[in-house]
């Protein structure tokens, strides 16, 4: 489709309308450069708002998952029978000294799990800890394991904690076995902790903590929302599985019909591009049939400025010699097929008034 386009003509003084155009070209570039800034200043502010969300979000879901450790550690004591007034902040202690020792606090109440289980006793267990930590270290398992190692020990069943340090003797008592591993292992999580790779363990689990602490700030507002936003979200969720058993089959019909509907512009249009091919072709053919049944397919003129009567052409004219070379400046038209050149010749001639013409095929140039 060709370019639309409009033309203005301007005539007279137009020096005062080059002059506003002028200055309407700065208002606007002005006014552009504004809205740049101003379009980039709101894409800034709602980068800026989608990151925070995003993080608020993380930072809340770090601190439930917290406050989840710390319920099912606390449901771990009472289980045991371990749970006191004083408890609480034995663990706290216990999770305070496990991240000087590069220790998270998950690690720490996972640890603790198993021995306060073991040992039905939060303060053995936070003494045991101590040794868990350093023969994780040592033996570069997770604390967890370690832990559980321990404590399957300090019931009397030692191979576990004799796998992870190798030497130790076979028998002995429990008592015995967890003095000889925390001899064997003295010092090692003190030593990790101060190590370049401790050092960033403990920074990423003190940049954890804030996020924690800043997450557990919003955690009310999501213990109020979840309440009234569950049955809404179960509500939809059923009304969803109630529908599509309908919506199912009316979405397969419809899409069959689209198929259908489909298929038939598919072949529409291929039968209307055949159609215009035909066509195409039919026209050229009539239009090469015209050109064989024309009777002045074959006169050829020569271009303008050849155009011009002389008295040569004039003296050829009256000649009447057959095949006589034309008169200079004239027309020569070449005549084929069953017409009369003479009637060809008079009728150009009267177009061409005042110039010679000369016929292929006739006997004399006509001249008016």
């Amino acid at each position: 489709m060709p370019a639309l386009g409009l033309t203005v003509e301007i005539r007279g003084d137009a020096s005062k309308l080059d002059s506003a155009l002028d200055a309407s070209k700065g208002n606007v570039s002005g006014f552009s450069a504004t809205i740049g800034k101003g379009a980039l200043a709101v894409g800034a502010v709602a980068g800026a708002a989608g990151l925070a969300a995003t993080a608020i979000v993380g930072m809340t879901q770090a601190a439930a998952a917290d406050e989840a450790e710390q319920a099912k550690l606390m449901a771990t004591i009472q289980a045991a029978g371990a749970a006191t007034a004083e408890s609480t902040a034995q663990v706290e202690a216990a999770i305070a000294a496990g991240q000087e020792r590069a220790f998270t606090d998950s690690e720490t109440r996972a640890g603790l799990e198993s021995l306060v289980t073991a040992t039905g006793d939060v303060q053995t267990a936070t003494a045991l800890l101590t040794t868990a930590q350093d023969v994780a270290r040592f033996a570069g398992v997770d604390l967890a394991t370690a832990a559980d190692a321990v404590a399957k020990a300090h019931a009397g069943q030692d191979m576990q904690l004799r796998r992870l340090i190798p030497g130790m003797a076979k028998g002995a008592t429990s008592a015995d076995t967890i003095a000889a591993a925390t001899k064997a292992a003295a010092g090692q999580a003190d030593l990790y902790a101060e190590s370049a790779e401790g050092m960033q363990a403990k920074a990423t689990d003190a940049f954890s903590e804030i996020q924690e602490t800043i997450g557990s700030a919003f955690l009310p507002v999501l213990k109020a929302v979840l309440p009234a936003l569950l049955p809404i979200l179960k509500a939809f969720a059923e009304l969803v599985t109630a529908l599509l058993p309908v919506l199912i089959p009316l979405i397969e019909v419809l899409a069959s019909v689209l198929g259908a509907v489909a298929t038939v512009l598919s072949r529409v249009v291929g039968w209307l591009s055949s159609l215009v091919r035909w066509l195409g072709s039919a026209m050229a053919k009539v239009g090469d049939f015209l050109d064989t049944i024309n009777p002045l397919s074959h006169i050829s003129l020569p271009s303008l400025p050849f155009i011009g009567g002389t008295a040569a052409g004039a003296t050829g004219a009256r000649s009447g010699r057959a095949g006589a070379a034309p008169a200079a400046g004239g027309i020569t038209i070449n005549v084929h097929g069953a017409i009369d050149p003479e009637g060809v010749a008079r009728s150009v001639a009267r177009v061409l008034s005042g110039h010679s013409v000369r016929m292929g095929h006739a006997s004399a140039l006509i001249r008016r």
